[in-house]
């Protein structure tokens, strides 16, 4: 699975080598691959209204449910080190706040 989510991401940024994926195993059987990108590529993951990321989510559920497990994608960015962004699944965006950072959740 970490193979198809690095190969979607590779060919979406301008930056692929910074692509790093990290994966947590959660409660239950489920998994968590924590993605973490070059600042300019945040937006192209995440895309207008969320549409890029979500279409991601959308191919690596129907890949863990043919493979019956569960899966969850969260996009974490680093702001030029004044902190950590982190886009997580399920709520949508919020206002940047003053420090530079900028959460959102998708």
């Amino acid at each position: 699975m970490q193979d198809i989510l690095q190969f979607i991401l590779k060919n979406i940024t301008t930056v692929p080598e910074d692509i790093k994926i990290d994966v947590q195993q959660e409660e239950g059987d489920t998994t968590n691959y924590l993605v973490t990108v070059n600042p300019a590529d945040v937006g192209r993951i995440i895309g207008k209204e969320g549409k890029i990321i979500k279409a991601i989510r959308t191919i690596m559920r129907v890949i863990a449910i043919q493979r019956g497990v569960h899966i969850r994608i969260s996009v974490v960015s680093e702001n030029d080190g004044r902190g950590e962004s982190t886009y997580s699944p399920e709520t949508t965006p919020s206002i940047p706040a003053d420090d530079g950072s900028i959460t959102v959740e998708v």
